[in-house]
């Protein structure tokens, strides 16, 4: 074949093929539309586009719940180089932005800053009847699930406690300090 010849087909081809697109208002990406198999996957779905065109922002995790709920706030900082001296055996109580500070300055230094950070943002959200506490609670190569954080009591003390990360073969060099936050309705004495 001659390429005069093959160019008037390949225009047909291209033609069509945008054709069988459509309008940008009616084209739909099989990435973004959920599948069976997507439903059944532990991944999120990717976010679906809005009617402007631009995909939606996927929706972010609560760090807290608001003041009118009655499940407790809860955080967990960590940060590597900061696990100087023994865990806590008690929770802090810290009912104010002063107490935050004073506790943060008995901290290392690179957990200083995310924790007074964090902990004046759950602070805000505690609901009423509870208390915010602190307390170093891990020493490892990776941070546990805030999701696990619990409080007893001991005594006239709270004690907050949290299950370690799963056992993994990460070596790690410095091992980061992690910070358990928890507000919680236990009387104590």
């Amino acid at each position: 074949m001659y390429p005069t010849r093959l160019l008037p087909l390949a225009l047909a081809a291209t033609a069509l093929l945008v054709t069988a697109c459509g309008t940008s208002d009616e084209a739909s990406d099989p990435g973004t539309s959920p599948s069976p198999s997507a439903s059944s996957s532990s991944s999120p779905a990717p976010a679906s586009p809005s009617p402007s065109g631009t995909p939606k922002p996927k929706p972010q995790p609560e760090p807290s719940r608001p003041p009118s709920s009655e499940k407790p706030v809860r955080g967990l900082v960590s940060a590597g180089g900061a696990a100087e001296g023994d865990l806590e055996k008690t929770a802090t109580p810290l009912p104010d932005e002063a107490a935050i500070r004073t506790y943060a300055a008995t901290l290392g230094t690179s957990l200083q800053t995310s924790f007074t950070t964090k902990a004046s943002t759950l602070l805000a959200h505690v609901p009423a009847g509870q208390r915010l506490y602190a307390q170093t609670v891990y020493d490892g190569c990776e941070a546990p699930d805030p999701a696990t954080i619990t409080a007893t009591t001991s005594g006239a003390d709270v004690v907050l406690q949290v299950t370690p990360p799963k056992s993994t073969k990460i070596q790690c060099l410095v091992a980061e300090r992690s910070v358990a936050l928890l507000s919680t309705d236990i009387a104590v004495g």
